[in-house]
């Protein structure tokens, strides 16, 4: 290098570092961009000052006119404050399904005095990291020597998808770490349109070499909360779609107008809605004698449910042999065939009630796991075939018999308060599901219990579970062996009771679709009530024990979300020790919004007959439908549910005699 100005010794050696540093970072490979002094020497992230490692940018190059495959193009620099951070970049797992290819995977750790460690092609390897029925999730792994606080790390791979586009796309702007400028760059093969949500009116403007550039900076990370929204509710992101007619983003009844036809050609809605004479013949031999439409509805509901082979939910059959079967063509090759997919019986169970003459729709809704959808949001993702809906009287009613742990009368909660669009032959309506009641999801439980002078307290539990409560059971337990419905159980007592000991197990109904979900085990739990001298402190609320408060934090990132209203009834009767009575029999104060959303309640006495305390508990939350809780409404929220875990948690003393 020629200098072209005189510099002392000192100097001399400080200009040679740095032309060291910079050659370094530059010659470390084409593929990198520089990175600057003022990079290296961040000590804190500028969009949240506690974090523990900051996003510098995320760039993600999108294109989607090779018409053999769809490649992306991602781009991340990411600089590390914590020991916190180092733990999190410590291996980098790149997600992927079966069929995409992760290729061109580089990375590299550059530390502020500028030297460089790079990953090699040894270092990088493949690993399945989930897998759900036949659906498998493998991960491109590796790990980068030298992370540590105050290091630049920063990785490069491409994701190619063979056959695949980028219609509704969904560009992610927000993730887990704080990100100071995070692009899209597109280059589509026609034109497109987009729907934002959570972010600013941010638009693609045009970029280099037919890409469009959509830029976002300062974003806060998504955190994780107790009973919070859907992430598509919460973060920022883009939907992507191609416009393929001049007319496609008219306002939103226009586009649902416009679907509506595609759904009913797809779905077949004319064979289920015009049944043939075999389906009327059955319709009439079901309903015979039956005089109300509850009764009518009712009876076709059971026989779709309980006497058609439900394909999707059978567990002696493996997922290969499920895609073996084929589709049936209409209702009434179900009908003939007796067995179904969850849309095949729920078409049937709508082509035998429209026999009778109700009139009835398919409904296409949204999944509240996954977003709240309403109407207005005009794009066929967001929504599925939901439920078929039958007018009785002026009144739509929802049903879904395919989905084989639903009880009559309900939807799964993912299907509850969500716009629909109810469609017919040659139109459709657009209504809302409706809430489930408190009543209708209900934990019933009861123990007979004995206490010993030392503490221990032993005896007999039955868990009752009705509606939503009884239908997540049932998922969460069907595929288990016995076995592991057992163990699941014991960890579950576990994680409120550390030293109990669960034995004699008995559930009941895992995979019957009405009757409830029902727990029966003996319980031995050392040390439940604590001795000090001559007396005994007791939580009488057995079924709270060791519960932590709901919400732990004074402050609030996003709304709250319960995902459906429930109520709780519990009764608790504790044998005493023969030498012990009750000193201080109070019961907590009832507890109530004034809204009327939800209520706690206790009742206590002892029984001088059987020397026992007995103890009642009736708790319900979600009236009205409301389960959503915007920020505002947080402090309230957690007061409240603060009061209920100091009432759960209410002691009585016992005192010996």
């Amino acid at each position: 290098m020629r200098l072209l100005f005189r510099s002392s010794a000192s100097q001399m050696a400080k200009l040679a570092l740095f032309s060291m540093i910079f050659l370094n970072i530059v010659r470390a490979g084409d593929n990198w961009r520089p990175v600057s002094q003022a990079e290296l020497q961040i000590t804190a992230s500028t969009v949240e000052p506690n974090a523990d490692a900051e996003v510098l940018f995320w760039e993600v190059r999108v294109d989607d006119t090779d018409l053999q495959s769809l490649v992306m193009k991602h781009y991340i620099r990411v600089k590390i404050f914590t020991e916190r951070g180092r733990e999190k970049y410590s291996k980098v797992d790149i997600p992927y399904l079966t069929g995409v290819k992760i290729r061109n995977v580089i990375a590299r750790v550059v530390k502020p005095d500028g030297s460089i460690t790079e990953l090699t092609k040894n270092d990088v390897f493949d690993r399945e990291i989930a897998r759900k029925d036949k659906l498998k999730v493998k991960a491109k792994s590796f790990a980068v020597a030298g992370i540590e606080p105050g290091v630049i790390f920063e990785y490069q791979y491409e994701e190619n998808i063979p056959g695949g586009y980028a219609e509704d796309m969904r560009m992610i702007f927000q993730h887990d770490v704080p990100i100071r400028t995070i692009s899209y760059l597109f280059k589509p093969f026609m034109s497109i349109r987009y729907l934002k949500f959570n972010m600013p009116d941010i638009k693609f403007e045009k970029d280099k070499g037919g890409y469009y550039r959509a830029t976002l900076q300062n974003l806060t990370a998504l955190k994780e909360e107790p009973y919070m929204p859907p992430e598509d509710e919460v973060r920022a992101w883009m939907l992507v779609y191609y416009i393929r007619d001049k007319d496609q983003d008219k306002v939103a009844m226009d586009f649902w107008s416009r679907l509506g036809g595609g759904l009913v050609k797809s779905y077949n809605v004319k064979d289920t809605l015009k049944p043939n004479k075999e389906v009327k013949a059955a319709a009439e031999q079901l309903t015979a004698g039956a005089t109300t439409p509850d009764e009518k509805i009712r009876r076709i509901f059971d026989f779709c449910k309980q006497k058609v082979r439900n394909i999707t939910y059978d567990t002696t059959l493996t997922e290969d042999q499920k895609e073996e079967i084929k589709p049936n063509k209409s209702a009434a090759e179900t009908l003939n065939k007796m067995q179904g997919r969850v849309a095949e019986i729920n078409e049937l169970f709508g082509s035998l009630v429209a026999s009778l003459g109700y009139e009835t729709r398919l409904a296409f809704g949204g999944d509240r796991s996954e977003k709240f959808f309403t109407v207005e949001q005009a794009h066929e993702s967001f929504i599925h075939f939901a439920a078929i809906a039958v007018k009785v009287g002026d009144t739509w009613k929802f049903y879904s018999p395919g989905d084989l742990f639903v009880p009559y009368g309900m939807l799964d909660w993912r299907e509850e308060s969500t716009g629909v669009l109810l469609l017919g032959i040659k139109n459709f309506i657009t209504t809302q599901t409706p809430y489930s009641l408190p009543k209708q999801s209900v934990a019933r439980r009861t123990a007979t219990l004995t206490l010993g002078e030392n503490g221990t307290l032993s005896g007999r539990v039955q868990m009752e579970f009705t509606g939503n409560l009884a239908t997540e059971r049932k998922k969460d337990n069907y595929r288990n062996s016995p076995n592991q419905r057992e163990e699941d159980l014991r960890n579950e007592i576990k994680r409120r009771m550390s030293t109990a000991e669960v034995t004699n197990i008995s559930i009941e109904n895992v995979t019957d679709p009405e009757k409830p979900f029902i727990y029966q085990f003996d319980i031995r739990v050392p040390g439940y009530a604590q001795r000090t001298g001559r007396r005994l402190f007791i939580q009488p609320s057995f079924f709270k024990y060791g519960e932590p408060p709901v919400f732990q934090t004074e402050t609030r990132e996003y709304p709250v979300f319960f995902h459906y209203p429930w109520s709780e009834v519990d009764e608790i009767t504790i044998k005493l020790p023969a030498n012990f009575e009750l000193e201080s029999p109070g019961v907590p104060e009832p507890i109530a919004d004034p809204t009327g959303i939800s209520r706690l309640e206790y009742r206590s006495y002892y029984d001088s007959a059987t020397n026992s305390l007995i103890c009642k508990r009736n708790f319900e939350f979600g009236n009205n439908g409301l389960t959503v809780f915007m920020q505002k409404s947080y402090p309230p929220l957690k007061r409240l549910f603060d009061y209920f875990h100091s009432a759960d948690n209410h002691t009585m003393t016992l005192r010996q005699r």
